[in-house]
């Protein structure tokens, strides 16, 4: 099927920079934000890009600051910039985590605080379960993180380059960073790992809200139940728990979302079944097949009779940013388990 973006997994270097004085921007209304020099010119390390777009710390255009009346902020200890902080589950697992690889080697102690630089600046968003334990596996509280709400110069700054970049590339140390965080939260995996050889379905039918969903997905589950596939759903249970869950599958199944992202956490050698709601498969679905060491077979949606729901009888839900409906049910779930090998 066609994929969209690169899957760069190669072990190169990562560096880490140390800025003795940086420009710290804050998001605007046409600017992401992020850290530059004194000539506001991007830090490499602080650039984020997702495919070939930049995402952070992209280049200024038309921002009138004047970098000698800038406050300046020092503390006795160094600042370590992490990026943005998302509220969203698969984009904070994929880039809000990026940078964090030191922390692997360095204790947390070494930086006074934790920088981000993030459009949801509340500090509520640290508060978030999963953000919390997340951190909290790096030694890490909200009381570390700090955001600025005007341009600002910070005196020495860590500035790690990301170890995963959304449809570009991945590298074995954020894979490493996210072994850690499975280990940490739901002990050693590796005793448990694909001991569990029923399929499993991943349903979104009990999300609130979210990307995308399928409006009729519970006759999905429905044919696959019939078929001998066990339907589970992930939120229903804590981090850890969807941790320990996913580790003692090997085959895994469902429509392409943020679950898959969980597999990160997780030993690999697992076998997984997507559908995409959509036409392409985005290519960070591939980069963390290949870091994970698991196999992965994709269908696009349109191929199975999954459309956008939008005719009769297929009103569409405003918790979700998309709907879906699938036209056969019993042909989502045969494919799933054919591209499966099952």
């Amino acid at each position: 099927m066609q994929i969209t973006g690169q899957a760069q997994t190669e072990n190169k270097l990562l560096e880490m920079a140390f800025v003795p004085d940086a420009i710290y921007v804050p998001p605007g209304k046409n600017h992401p934000g992020g850290l530059f020099d004194n000539n506001l010119k991007p830090i490499p390390q602080a650039v984020s890009r997702r495919d070939r777009q930049t995402w952070l710390s992209k280049p200024l255009a038309n921002q009138d600051i004047d970098v000698g009346r800038l406050p300046q902020i020092q503390s006795d200890k160094p600042y370590f910039f992490i990026g943005d902080v998302k509220g969203h589950f698969g984009h904070f697992l994929l880039e809000s985590t990026s940078r964090l690889w030191p922390l692997l080697y360095l204790p947390p102690a070494f930086a006074g605080q934790y920088l981000y630089c993030s459009k949801n600046r509340s500090p509520a968003v640290l508060e978030k379960p999963f953000i919390k334990e997340i951190f909290a596996c790096f030694s890490l509280s909200p009381q570390d993180f700090v955001a600025y709400q005007k341009p600002c110069r910070i005196k020495n700054v860590f500035v790690a380059a990301p170890a995963f970049e959304i449809r570009l590339q991945g590298r074995p140390i954020f894979r490493q960073s996210m072994q850690h965080v499975g280990n940490t939260l739901a002990g050693d995996l590796s005793e448990i790992n694909n001991t569990h050889l029923t399929p499993v379905y991943l349903s979104k039918s009990k999300l609130v809200g979210g990307v995308s969903s399928i409006i009729n997905e519970v006759a999905i589950e429905e044919s696959l139940r019939q078929k001998g596939v066990d339907i589970w759903h992930p939120e229903t249970v804590g981090l850890a728990e969807q941790i320990r869950e996913l580790s003692r599958r090997k085959y895994i199944m469902g429509s392409v979302g943020s679950a898959f992202h969980t597999l990160l956490c997780c030993p690999g050698g697992k076998v997984i079944s997507g559908i995409t709601l959509g036409e392409k498969l985005y290519s960070s679905y591939v980069i963390i097949d290949e870091l994970c060491g698991n196999t992965g077979k994709y269908e696009s949606g349109e191929n199975v009779g999954v459309s956008l729901s939008n005719g009769p009888g297929t009103d569409k839900n405003p918790r979700f940013i998309k709907t879906f409906y699938a036209a056969d049910p019993g042909r989502f779930a045969d494919t799933l388990l054919r591209n499966m090998g099952l």
